[in-house]
């Protein structure tokens, strides 16, 4: 059972990843645990980089050096940050009583990280941060000043309207955006919030209850200086794949799975409810399952950077306090009791009580991305394996991708494509080595393939795109998403009809009108419907009514536009396969031999790759884990978003178009509303640009993000699976190719895609003329209330009262 002793292997759980930051290949060079040495290389780096009065690139590191290109400072301060929180050390049981107590909370923290200036990212009792954080005092003109200027960023977050109403299937339940801003902003104009915690706790669940992981804001006082984290990480599994899976603790499990006692109370509470309701609080998936998923440790999230699994450390419930400590009773009646941790981000220099505490972290003032102070050895190593992973065939620099061949018996002709996430920042890596791995597994004699999608929060849409034609060269993916109009959005269009010159030559054009022309707030940008240009500005602006809200017609990406895909200034750097020079591909693996694995992580680009190869091509999928009830789950969990967009990005198009455009003073005036004042009072801040609309939804017209999407198999872990990936990896191979019996669901052999493609290919061309007539029906519908709103200035969208 746990134990004491057991709390000292917790430093080594904690080392494996820790981040408030997204994580690029700078942050996991600097982090890659797969390699031997290489955090404490990185660690000692970064304290000589952090103090120094001044360091050139001359002397950085090589995987420095090759992985933070572009602004290195800003970049190497960010990933030196996050390696920081990395490594927990416990300064909160035994030292807190040294400091005199004199000192107010704040103070007190600021002068226990000075006594641990050599420790990385020193905790304090998560007591003592929570009355440090309610110490501050709230500054009410600057708190209605951020809630005003953050509405006409959340204007452009794709499904406000099915937020407030979702269907009667979408398991949260409804809740208004700006309804609840507006509540805020009442509230702070009736002194209602003691402090400036209170009211960025409530500021925080405008976003939190959106469930989505492309739309968030970090408050500043909440994230810029601490972080909330329990001592005990934790797993879901079941003995024998079988049974009904029970929360250990994870060093019970690893040590003894046959003796360890399953947690049967957290807080007093029933472990399975505790678990599940904490997840929800402010989980990034869409789905209940994939939330409780994301509260255990797995190998996948360790390789991938993101931590020993939320319930202890990282995710969004980070930003929530969860009580001064965590209590666990387990079944043999035994009990134990932790301190819960705040882990100390950053330099509390300056900081002695709550007013300077705001002073140096709430006035968009205080550099978030400085790190602590630390000191080790230094070591450099090319990325070669994943931590827990076997060594593989092939594995990109920064470990994103890699393949693996499975060698026990019975397994011999199973190939393995891991993939961590959609992004690399080499793309045409990234397409290189899934290509090189595909046509070395099939020269190898492999005849299956298992499309690993564990701990996938996605990346570069046009990679998702590129990998589903590397496996289905010859099929169309049916690609629809949409825009939800609002002034500005319609502001942007309308400035960029202007500046775009009707002569438009791509190639005697300057910089600034290819920018803005390769925008989505240009018309001729997009496909339609039917992969043909939009014939006019109206064709795709119009407003389409959906709940109440006015949406862009269904756009398609042109990825015959080499300025959108090879072009490496204006898109991608790679041409997606399937087009152009590499049009000519073969389909390497038949659909019944490829399958899909999921823990509920895939989000984003993952998703667009899922559907792509599920409702498109006909693959099979396995969701791993899950509530402990019955029933088949979603593998595709995260969220079903086409695009995210940073706030910052939004600023940068607006000033944009002021500086750049054809644009007149009423524009102005709208764009001008996007300010930088949330961008800084924010550590993070983003929101859901497009909405993904399956083909089987385009008549409804209902968002992805709210349509359940099952995966054929559920398996559940088990103990061998914690502390070895292949296990994951055989089980997933045993249900998909072999007929072996899932927990819930199955896969039997389907059709070969030869023998569907035909008539699929018919039923999309029937498809595609009911919804244009459907669309030319509706719009002639509305021409009258169109052509009225033109009138009023040409804005589709509407405008928030506050």
């Amino acid at each position: 059972m746990f134990s004491s002793m057991s709390l000292l292997a917790l430093a080594s759980l904690t080392a494996l990843a820790k981040a408030d930051c997204a994580a690029d290949n700078c942050l996991r060079a600097l982090r890659a645990t797969q390699i031997p040495g290489r955090l404490q290389s990185a660690q000692a780096f970064c304290a000589t980089y952090t103090t120094a009065t001044s360091t050139g690139e001359a002397g950085l590191p090589t995987y420095v050096a090759s992985n933070c290109n572009g602004n290195v400072a800003s970049r190497v301060s960010s990933a030196c940050s996050c390696i920081a929180l990395a490594t927990t050390t416990s300064i909160s049981v035994t030292t807190t009583t040294a400091t005199p107590t004199t000192l107010e909370a704040c103070g007190k923290i600021s002068s226990l990280s000075v006594q641990a200036a050599s420790t990385p990212t020193p905790t304090v009792d998560a007591a003592l941060a929570y009355e440090c954080l309610n110490s501050v005092p709230l500054n009410k003109t600057a708190a209605i000043a951020l809630v005003d200027s953050m509405v006409p960023y959340v204007e452009f977050q794709s499904d406000l309207a099915y937020l407030k109403a979702p269907p009667a299937t979408y398991f949260y339940p409804p809740y208004d955006v700006l309804g609840t801003l507006a509540t805020i902003r009442a509230n702070l104009v009736a002194d209602k919030y003691a402090n400036e915690y209170a009211f960025q706790v409530d500021l925080y669940q405008v976003y939190a209850p959106a469930h989505d992981g492309h739309f968030v804001v970090y408050p500043d006082l909440l994230s810029a200086a601490l972080e909330w984290g329990r001592q005990l990480p934790i797993v879901s599994v079941s003995l024998d794949g079988k049974e009904t899976p029970k929360i250990y603790a994870y060093e019970d499990i690893v040590a003894s799975p046959s003796t360890a006692s399953p947690i049967t109370k957290i807080n007093g509470e029933d472990a399975v409810t505790y678990v599940s309701n904490f997840a929800y609080t402010a989980a990034y998936n869409q789905d209940a399952d994939a939330a409780y998923n994301s509260m255990f440790f797995e190998k996948a999230f360790v390789a991938g950077g993101t931590g020993t699994g939320y319930f202890s450390i990282n995710g969004r419930v980070r930003y929530i306090y969860p009580g001064p400590n965590t209590s666990f009773v387990f079944e043999n009646g035994t009990s134990y009791t932790l301190n819960n941790i705040a882990h100390v981000k950053t330099s509390f220099a300056g900081v002695t009580d709550g007013p300077s505490f705001y002073t140096k972290f709430c006035t968009g003032q205080a550099d978030s991305s400085a790190a602590s102070e630390i000191a080790t050895a230094d070591v450099s190593a090319a990325a070669n394996a994943l931590p827990g992973y076997p060594d593989p065939i092939i594995i990109t620099g920064d470990g994103i991708v890699s393949g693996y061949y499975l060698t026990n018996p019975g397994f011999e002709d199973v190939a393995v494509l891991a993939l961590l996430a959609m992004e690399n920042e080499d793309p045409a890596e990234f397409q290189s080595v899934v290509q090189n791995f595909i046509a070395g597994a099939k020269a190898d004699g492999k005849k299956k393939i298992i499309v690993d999608l564990q701990a996938n929060g996605g990346g570069y849409i046009l990679q998702g795109y590129d990998l589903f034609r590397q496996f289905f060269p010859q099929i169309t993916q049916r690609d629809y998403t949409r825009f939800r109009e609002n002034e500005a959005f319609n502001a942007l269009a309308e400035v960029s009809e202007a500046t775009i010159p009707a002569d438009y030559d791509p190639n005697t054009a300057s910089d600034v009108i290819i920018s803005f022309y390769e925008n989505w707030w240009n018309y001729k940008f997009d496909y339609n419907l039917t992969e043909q240009p939009f014939t006019s500005f109206d064709a795709k602006f119009a407003p389409q009514i959906h709940q109440g809200d006015p949406f862009t017609s269904l756009v398609r990406w042109n990825l015959n536009d080499p300025l959108t895909t090879v072009n490496e200034t204006f898109g991608m750097g790679i041409e997606i396969t399937g087009y152009g020079t590499r049009a000519n591909f073969t389909q390497p693996f038949e659909t019944e031999d490829i399958v899909l694995l999921y823990d509920g992580v895939c989000a984003s680009t993952c998703i667009i790759f899922s559907e792509f190869m599920i409702h498109d091509a006909g693959v099979k999928s396995v969701a791993m884990g899950g509530r402990p009830q019955p029933g088949k789950i979603q593998g595709m969990g995260g969220v079903k978003g086409g695009q995210s967009f940073a706030w910052s990005d939004f600023y940068s198009e607006a000033q944009f178009a002021i500086q750049e455009g054809t644009i007149t003073d009423e524009q102005i005036a709208i764009l001008s509303n996007l300010t930088l004042l949330p961008i800084e009072r924010s550590t993070a801040s983003s929101i859901n640009l497009r909405d993904i609309i399956l083909p089987d939804e385009v008549f409804e017209a209902i968002p992805a993000q709210f349509v359940a999407e099952e995966s054929d198999c559920r398996l559940y872990w088990t103990p061998d699976m914690i502390t070895d990936v292949t296990k994951v990896w055989e089980a997933t191979a045993s249900a998909a190719f072999d007929g072996k019996a899932c927990a819930f669901g199955g896969i039997s052999k389907t059709a070969k895609r030869s023998e569907l493609s035909g008539s699929a290919k018919a039923k999309r061309n029937v498809e595609a003329k009911r919804v244009a007539e459907q669309r030319r029906q509706k719009n002639r519908r509305m021409q009258k209330r169109q052509v009225a709103k033109k009138d009023i200035g040409g804005k589709y969208g509407r405008r928030v009262i506050e």
